[in-house]
């Protein structure tokens, strides 16, 4: 669970408002849900996977034309991704040389970044595009293993640290643009004549 203690931290520097509780609220309802699953169309899934996929839903609906549809196109590029990895994993296992965990979550952030410039809709499409290849995985899988379970803690794992990464790099930008503007600051104090 290390998205808890990354968004955790996260939260500790926000200023108390409504997203600051919001996102308290949603944390903890992931935490609770997490223990729990259900069967829906003949397929595993966690109650902390529905909470999330339908926050992601709530926020894409509320984008309007093409802001909406290149979320839902993103989403979709990151659902391959999702699943592409998966499948590579099951045939080929031999080129997963690091962690299998660190390896996806750095390829959907990766491919996060590339997407979108602002961070609530690059975790929005990772949230849901990894959700909906999880669906697609057990899909395919589901004349092996009929009990691969959608969002398991795995899942939870790599949708963690992937957020991690993105709020880390996050955070780097906004240090690095408070300094730039420091820096001009200053270099505007010295051109000014005395």
């Amino acid at each position: 669970m290390v998205i808890l203690d990354i968004l955790d931290c996260h939260h500790f520097f926000m200023s108390k408002s409504r997203s600051r509780l919001l996102l308290s609220a949603a944390i903890l309802s992931v935490i609770i849900l997490s223990s729990y699953s259900m069967k829906l169309f003949a397929l595993n899934i966690s109650a902390s996977s529905l909470f999330l996929l339908l926050a992601a839903y709530i926020t894409m609906a509320k984008q309007r034309g093409r802001k909406g549809l290149y979320l839902f196109i993103t989403s979709f590029i990151i659902m391959l991704a999702f699943t592409t990895f998966h499948l590579y994993e099951l045939y080929d296992p031999v080129w997963l040389i690091f962690d299998r965990n660190m390896m996806l979550s750095f390829l959907l952030t990766y491919i996060a970044l590339l997407l979108h410039h602002d961070v609530k809709f690059r975790i929005i499409i990772l949230i849901c595009g990894s959700i909906h290849g999880e669906i697609l995985y057990a899909s395919i899988l589901k004349h092996i293993t009929p009990t691969y379970l959608i969002g398991s803690f795995a899942y939870l794992d790599v949708i963690s640290i992937s957020i991690g990464f993105l709020l880390i790099i996050y955070g780097f930008k906004k240090v690095s643009s408070y300094f730039e503007s420091q820096i001009k600051h200053l270099e505007r104090g010295k051109q000014k004549p005395s």
